[in-house]
């Protein structure tokens, strides 16, 4: 058998460590709030536990040496009573750690006290940890010493060890999960910045206990203030009534704490924390059905409240109902996909002329150009004079190909250009075409769309997108980044819905550039594809060159990167730089 050395050596520092802080400690209580000869005001009582849970036997078996270092500081105590007492610790601290981790086997998180069981589990625990070390304590001083087992210091142990290990060792368990959390969400690959350490049931019960605490120790303080200004009692039966007052407190504020948290559990915060996980695990079954089902068989518990929780599953059994509609009628609509060549060419002719002209402008350097897929495509783009000082610019992406998207696609360029041309922003103009679509929509269709509004003296552009993939920017002649906008629902699909609308300010030389998902989707023989890294940087080798000039270089290295590979998606660039 081999030994490992690094181990070994760091469960001996481990050891080390604990001794010292332990009897670093004690040292205070030792000196200044020693009761009688066997005993002090033992706050630290709570360290062979915390210890050996989170060192496991190391740190209580150096908790127990510093308690004799402690005793051996204090001086004139039997060395059989430092070597059970050192053993009694070893008992409870890694004892009750057992039994803890037993009681939190299936828990990632053991110090984690988000659900009532585990502080009613904790607290129970607790209980029954001071009890066996106070038998221990005082069966063994009666033994050599003959002193009275039940007798005032027995009350001082117990109810030394049932208070702090509530009162310091709730904090702890606190403080040390939110360590643990905090260093897993650390280590996770993707953005975690939304992530949120503590529950919602988890801050219910840190406040109620936080508030249980508090009371005690006030109460506790106001009543060593008193005893001590009438100095009614000597300090071993002062300290026997601060602990009854003290732990009478905390434990009586406790108790009904936790049959209101219970309710609150059971009636608030569970329900949302389980309706919220439908969102957080949406997408992580095979297939939308199974998906539908789920959400489904989660909402169904909570229908029955008559609460703002049973809207809210009420509205997610709804969501899912809609959800369902929605997608039957995507796949019905992927099944359209037949057409006549010579429909075709014919419906390519007049896609290609609805197409706007090339345009100069002083002001900006525009260009725009569509690669379709098929004969006729579901892509467009479209810019368009607003007034004196204001340019419109669209760019979209309709669900189909062939003519019945061609047909969409100019009905769909119709009603948004002539939403804008009415003065419209790009928000209200998406709204307004939207719910026009939708009415006439008996194709059953739906087209991606990203939209703006520039000022072509200010550089203020206004936008909006109901589900059109993310457009990038290039400003202050840095790379070009892909912009992080809201973006709503696609048109013509639901009713009553209303799109936000965002603002951003261009200066002289920053760039927008707009596309369809046929160019980073471009795939090769390999199927990989082309994806949006590979954009970027072509782009952003390009941007100091015409609009142009820099979508055809895109283009050609989308051309060589497909290699002979099918195109199977419409291609189409919109891009504009302000002079």
């Amino acid at each position: 058998m081999t030994i490992n050395f690094s181990d070994l050596r760091h469960k001996i520092a481990v050891v080390f460590s604990c001794s010292l802080f332990y009897f670093a400690v004690s040292i205070p209580f030792i000196d200044y709030l020693r009761l009688s000869p066997t005993t002090e005001v033992r706050p630290y009582c709570v360290l062979p536990f915390i210890l050996s849970l989170v060192y496991g036997f190391p740190g209580v078996l150096g908790t127990a040496l510093g308690n004799i270092f402690s005793d051996i500081y204090y001086g004139g105590m039997d060395i059989r009573i430092m070597t059970m007492g050192a053993c009694f610790q070893i008992i409870y601290g890694y004892g009750g750690a057992l039994m803890w981790k037993y009681l939190r086997r299936r828990s990632n998180n053991i110090f984690r006290l988000d659900k009532i069981h585990k502080i009613t589990q904790y607290l129970l625990l607790v209980v029954l940890l001071s009890l066996i070390v106070t038998f221990m304590v005082w069966l063994t001083l009666h033994f050599y010493y003959g002193l009275n087992v039940f007798g005032v210091g027995f009350n001082n142990t117990l109810m030394n060890h049932m208070i702090f290990f509530v009162v310091l060792g709730i904090p702890f368990f606190v403080g040390y999960s939110y360590h643990l959390q905090k260093k897993k969400l650390s280590l996770q690959p993707t953005d975690m910045s939304n992530a949120y350490l503590f529950s919602l049931n988890e801050k219910f019960i840190l406040f109620f206990v936080m508030i249980s605490e508090i009371v005690s120790t006030v109460i506790a303080i106001f009543a060593y203030l008193f005893f001590r200004a009438y100095q009614i009692y000597d300090s071993v039966t002062l300290w026997a009534h601060i602990y009854v007052i003290g732990g009478a407190t905390l434990y009586i504020c406790l108790c009904p704490s936790l049959l209101i948290l219970r309710s609150i559990e059971r009636h608030i915060s569970r329900p949302i924390e389980i309706l919220s996980s439908i969102g957080k695990n949406f997408g992580e079954h095979e297939d939308i059905k199974s998906e539908i089902e789920h959400i489904q068989s989660t909402v169904s518990q909570f229908t029955s409240y008559k609460s703002e929780i049973g809207e809210l599953a009420l509205s997610f059994r709804t969501f899912s109902q809609k959800l369902k509609e929605f997608f039957l009628k995507l796949t019905s609509i992927s099944k359209e996909r037949t057409r006549v060549a010579t429909q075709l060419r014919i419906a390519a002719d007049i896609q290609k002329g609805a197409l706007p002209e090339p345009i100069q402008l002083t002001e900006i350097d525009l260009y725009a150009s569509m690669d379709p897929a098929l004969e006729v495509g579901g892509d467009f783009y479209d810019y368009f004079r607003v007034g004196e000082h204001h340019l419109g610019f669209v760019i979209a992406d309709v669900s189909d190909k062939g003519i019945p998207a061609s047909l969409f696609m100019m009905i769909s360029k119709t009603i948004i250009q002539k939403n804008m041309m009415d003065g419209m922003s790009p928000g209200p103009a998406l709204t307004k075409s939207n719910a026009e679509l939708c009415r006439n929509n008996r194709a059953e269709m739906f087209v991606t769309v990203f939209c703006g509004l520039l000022d072509l003296e200010t550089g203020e552009l206004k936008y909006a997108s109901a589900g059109h993939d993310h457009p990038f920017i290039s400003q202050n002649g840095e790379a070009f980044r892909i912009m992080n906008n809201k973006t709503g629902f696609v048109l013509g699909a639901l009713e009553d819905i209303i799109y936000a609308e965002n603002v951003i300010k261009l200066s002289k030389g920053d760039i927008f550039f707009m596309y369809t998902d046929g160019v980073p989707e471009s795939s090769n023989e390999d199927k990989e594809q082309f994806g949006f890294e590979r954009t970027l940087d072509v782009l952003s080798a390009n941007r100091d060159r015409a609009m142009e000039d820099m979508c055809c270089a895109l283009k050609e290295s989308i051309s060589q990167f497909k290699g002979f590979a099918k195109q199977f998606d419409d291609l189409t660039v919109l891009a504009i730089r302000m002079n």
